[in-house]
């Protein structure tokens, strides 16, 4: 009457299964977490570009890099919790 499961082959599997075959693509470029530039992190302190620029120049925080168009400053995660303590100041 019907064909067997095996008779059919592929087509006898259905489409959930064919989801646990799947194997993503490696990426070729490297994924950089370590660094946050310095729009993120001025979003994260609540500073306009401007005034972040200014207090990494007086606190030497950041290094400059060379982003897509420009150089920007970029932070590590250490040098922002650095940032956040420094415009906080001491607490108890």
């Amino acid at each position: 009457m019907g064909q067997s499961g095996d008779e059919l082959g592929l087509a006898a599997r259905s489409p959930t299964m064919a989801l646990f075959d799947w194997q993503p693509e490696p990426y070729s470029e490297p994924i950089h977490r370590e660094f946050i530039d310095e729009g993120r992190a001025a979003f994260i302190l609540g500073l306009p570009k401007e005034k972040l620029r200014e207090i990494c120049e007086m606190s030497n925080l950041g290094h400059l890099e060379q982003g897509a168009t420009a150089l920007q400053f970029v932070f590590t995660y250490e040098e922002l919790y650095r940032l956040c303590r420094l415009l906080v100041g001491p607490t108890s």
